[in-house]
């Protein structure tokens, strides 16, 4: 199968249409994945999150990965962003922001606001052709 490199806009823009990503914090020797609802915006990446291991370790190392990827019949795709992440404290920076925010997938007040400033941003895509499939076929055994 195919690959293609992403420019970073054609990654960033699949990275919009995810319904989920995955932050990837680690703290010392501990390396912690963290599915989240995200939002891209001025390409940065944004979430909402509550108090916990997730803030905890991003307030230890504010080094990260954003990870979202999809698969489908046709094509798949995969997306990481590397970066700084922090929360947003202020009011003027997260007013601007909060109204396009999404809804995070898992129950409970997500009141913190947390801003990943990409530092590279790179992407995949995987496009099957007619040749590949044509390599799946099946023969018949007796």
């Amino acid at each position: 199968m195919p690959v293609r490199e992403l420019t970073e806009t054609e990654s960033l823009h699949y990275l919009a249409g995810a319904s989920v990503g995955r932050v990837v914090v680690t703290v010392g020797d501990v390396t912690d994945i963290f599915p989240v609802t995200h939002t891209i915006i001025d390409g940065a990446v944004y979430f909402r999150t509550a108090p916990g291991e997730k803030l905890a370790g991003l307030a230890a190392n504010a080094a990260v990965l954003f990870e979202a990827d999809e698969l489908e019949e046709s094509r798949a795709w995969s997306v990481i962003v590397r970066g700084l992440a922090r929360r947003l404290e202020h009011d003027d920076e997260i007013e601007p922001v909060l109204t396009s925010l999404r809804n995070p997938f898992a129950r409970g007040r997500k009141d913190v606001v947390v801003r990943i400033l990409p530092t590279s941003v790179s992407g995949r895509l995987f496009e099957p052709t007619a040749e590949d499939d044509a390599d799946d076929t099946v023969e018949p055994t007796d």
